[in-house]
C-alpha cells in the first residue's frame, strides 16, 4: 500500500511535480486531475485502485511553468508515469481538471485506457456555453475572454483571503452561489474542511500561478477537439450545478463518440466528489 504522502518526481525539464499516490501499487492507475482552487489533496484513496493526485504546475508543491497551455500538461502526465513505472492509466478531472483530462486523452491515446470528467468545463468559446451558470459567472467569463489580463486582478487578493480565513473567502468566492444540493453535501464537516484545506494549498505559491490557471480556462483555446478522443469516455454531472451545468455534460456527450453521461438528480458541483467511489471504480472497471 501507498501512503499518500506528499511526493515529488524531476521532470525531463527539471521542474519537480507533486502528487500523491494513494492505493495499492499493482491496483489499476487513474490520474486524477483536481479543479481550480484544488489541489493533490482533493484525491482521495479507493479500494482496488491506485490514485495518482497531481498538482498542476505552480500549484501546491509542483514547479511553475509560466508559459505553458493546456496542451503541455499531457507531457507531464506521461513523465511521472514513466517514472513511476506505469505504462497505461486512466484519467479524471473534476470541473477545471476536466479539460486538462481530454488533453490527456487525446495527446496520450496508446496510454489513457479510459477518460472520465466529473462535472468538468466545456471549451468557452461555443455557442450556449454558460447557459445555465449564475449571473455572476455568465457575466465574467465573456468579460475575461476579451481582457484576459484581469485574470490577474481576480485573483490577486486569493492567497492573502485563503490564509485569513479559508471559510470566508470560501463564501465569499462560491458559497453564495451554491445550489441547494451543495449546500447540503459541504454541510459534512470532513468534506468541507478537505475542500478548505486543498483551497488553502492551491494558493502556496500567489496569485500568478492562480492568474494563469483562470485564463487557460476562461480565456484561451484548448487547441483541440474533444470530438478527437477515440476511447473510452465516462461523463458525471449534477443536474442542479450552476458552475458546470448539465448542459455542459450533454455538449460533451455529443461531441466524444460513445461516450456515456450520468446525471445525479438534485445535486450540483459536488457531486464529483459525494460519488467519488462509484466515479473512480467506474473507470476501471
Amino acid at each position: 500500500m501507498v501512503d499518500g504522502a506528499d511526493q515529488q518526481v524531476t521532470l525531463r525539464d527539471g521542474r519537480k511535480l507533486a502528487y500523491r499516490d494513494l492505493g495499492d501499487r499493482d491496483a489499476p492507475p487513474v490520474v486524477f486531475n483536481p479543479g481550480f482552487m484544488a489541489c493533490r489533496l482533493t484525491g482521495r484513496a479507493v479500494s482496488g485502485v491506485r490514485v495518482l493526485s497531481l498538482d498542476r504546475p505552480g500549484i501546491g508543491l509542483s514547479d511553475p511553468a509560466p508559459r505553458r497551455s493546456l496542451l503541455d500538461w499531457p507531457d507531464d502526465v506521461a513523465d511521472l508515469a514513466d517514472r513511476l513505472g506505469i505504462e497505461r492509466f486512466a484519467v479524471l478531472g473534476h470541473s477545471a481538471g476536466g479539460p486538462y483530462a481530454a488533453a490527456c486523452a487525446v495527446r496520450l491515446p496508446d496510454r489513457v485506457t479510459a477518460l472520465g470528467i466529473a462535472c468538468g468545463f466545456t471549451p468557452l468559446d461555443r455557442a450556449g456555453a454558460t447557459a445555465g451558470m449564475t449571473p455572476r459567472m455568465a457575466k465574467a467569463i465573456p468579460m475575461l475572454r476579451r481582457a484576459p489580463w484581469m485574470t490577474r486582478l481576480a485573483t490577486a487578493s486569493l492567497p492573502r483571503q485563503y490564509r485569513r480565513d479559508p471559510d470566508r473567502a470560501f463564501h465569499n468566492q462560491f458559497g453564495r452561489d451554491l445550489p441547494a444540493g451543495d449546500v447540503r453535501a459541504l454541510a459534512d464537516t470532513a468534506a468541507r474542511q478537505a475542500l478548505l484545506d486543498a483551497a488553502v494549498e492551491s494558493t502556496r505559491q500567489g496569485s500568478r500561478p492562480l492568474a494563469l490557471e483562470m485564463r487557460l480556462l476562461f480565456a484561451s483555446a484548448w487547441g483541440f477537439a474533444p470530438s478527437a478522443i477515440r476511447l473510452p469516455a465516462h461523463l458525471w454531472y449534477g443536474s442542479d450545478d450552476t458552475l458546470t451545468p448539465l448542459q455542459m455534460g450533454e455538449w460533451f456527450a455529443a461531441q466524444i463518440p460513445g461516450s456515456t453521461l450520468t446525471a445525479y438528480a438534485g445535486e450540483g458541483h459536488m457531486a464529483a466528489l459525494t460519488h467519488w467511489q462509484e466515479i473512480v471504480t467506474s473507470l476501471v472497471a
